[in-house]
């Protein structure tokens, strides 16, 4: 992950190169008079990442479907998918 700081006049005279510059796992912190604002601008895939990491319903459920896949008790694609396709 990697992390920038932008000036806010930088940032109004640049923002569409900024946005477009803005990688998944960049973090851009926007300051204003050399302090920082408060304010980023990040990828949303990595927001959304964050954001599960905060819900530990979600971080309960990847630990039971991590046992279940141990334990074998899985579904093959045809069995899941098989009257769809």
């Amino acid at each position: 992950m990697s992390t920038k700081t932008i000036d806010t006049t930088d940032l109004r005279n640049n923002l569409s190169a900024t946005i477009n510059a803005v990688g998944k796992d960049d973090i851009v912190f926007i300051k204003s008079r050399g302090k920082l604002t408060g304010k980023v601008i990040i990828d949303d895939d990595l927001l959304e990442d964050l954001l599960l990491l905060n819900d530990s319903e979600y971080i309960a459920s990847i630990s039971k479907a991590r046992d279940e896949i141990k334990n074998g008790d899985v579904y093959t694609f045809d069995e899941v998918f098989g009257d769809v396709l």
